[in-house]
């Protein structure tokens, strides 16, 4: 029989910005951590010292770690994207010691995290209707875009892992057109994070901006230039309806968020439900549940009618990674 130790999941969402960690009996029904803690990723030299830091506070030694880490985690070492670390399950299992180190993207353990929300933890955009056993979704625009999803293996969800983030964009109309031109001219390859991101926002008002399709005020203007987060600054005048530019530069964005999170939708046929997740998201709910994302996402020709009927949520939870990671370690524990 499997101790109580042995069953102790140490679970972890690392960001560019924060990491979330966690305790949780991998037992026991439901995300109901031991213990939590939030710290500033940058002051740590690698995740093995981190994690090594999160074990000494607790003084608990887990049976199983199981951490979501921003990059892709089929070639060892991980090499973190916005951080300067080299991640080795290795190095994991000496600071920790114990032998059961699992690395997971973000966007896999925010895909596992999607089976353990609460009502509360989303928003409807779209009712549909969901199939327990289809294929889910996940996409999540932030400082890049991620994109992956879950589907059924018969007894349990596995993620599937993507870098579909860095897919080609493909416009939808004239002015999306426009913008990819405007974007080509300066960087080539257009992928959709190069949009859907909060420099993609920035982009997306400087396209309209500088080709003349509204005009920016001066006031707007000059808190742009002083602006740290010129993204906040373009989203927040938006949704105020302070600027006309602001206003078309938000609506550009969120129908081509609908459109990329549709065309998700379409490739993992995820009649599960589709969920949009990421750091911009919940900061715009309103913006997403009574714009155009859902015409973007709905606008597929004769698939539309089949896409009315597929659920999509925003994520509000910022935690969802965190748990995503600790789902997946109950399963590790459970032997799923």
């Amino acid at each position: 029989m499997e101790t109580m130790a042995e069953s102790l999941i140490l679970a972890g969402d690392v960001g560019g910005t924060k990491t979330y960690l966690a305790l949780c009996d991998g037992r026991a029904r439901g995300f109901a951590p031991w213990t939590e803690a939030r710290y500033e990723t940058a002051r740590f030299e690698s995740l093995g010292a981190l994690l090594r830091t999160f074990v000494a506070e607790t003084g608990e030694k887990p049976g199983c770690v199981v951490v979501g880490v921003p990059g892709p985690v089929r070639q060892l070492p991980v090499r973190a994207v916005n951080l300067p670390w080299l991640i080795h399950p290795e190095e994991l299992r000496t600071a920790v010691g114990t032998e059961r180190v699992l690395l997971l993207n973000d966007l896999e353990a925010t895909a596992y995290g999607t089976q353990v929300l609460g009502p509360e933890d989303t928003v409807t955009l779209n009712a549909g209707t969901a199939d327990p056993e289809g294929n889910v979704a996940v996409i999540a625009a932030g400082t890049g875009l991620g994109e992956g999803g879950l589907c059924w293996t018969g007894s349990a969800y596995t993620a599937i892992s993507s870098e579909g983030g860095h897919s080609s964009f493909g416009p939808c109309n004239r002015m999306e057109s426009q913008l990819w031109q405007y974007m080509h001219t300066r960087h080539g390859h257009i992928s959709w994070e190069r949009i859907l991101s909060g420099s993609g926002l920035v982009s997306v008002y400087q396209f309209l901006r500088d080709e003349g399709h509204a005009e920016e005020p001066s006031w707007l203007a000059e808190e742009m230039a002083a602006a740290d987060d010129q993204a906040e600054v373009v989203s927040r005048v938006a949704i105020q309806d302070h600027c006309e530019l602001a206003v078309t530069a938000l609506d550009m964005f969120i129908r081509m968020y609908g459109a990329e999170a549709g065309n998700l939708a379409l490739k993992l046929m995820s009649t599960g439900g589709v969920y949009v997740g990421g750091g911009i998201a919940p900061k715009l709910v309103d913006s997403l549940r009574n714009g155009p994302f859902m015409d973007g996402f709905l606008n597929k020709g004769r698939m539309s009618v089949a896409l009315s009927t597929i659920p999509v949520q925003v994520v509000l939870n910022d935690k969802s990674g965190l748990m995503g990671a600790a789902y997946r370690g109950a399963q590790l524990v459970s032997g799923a």
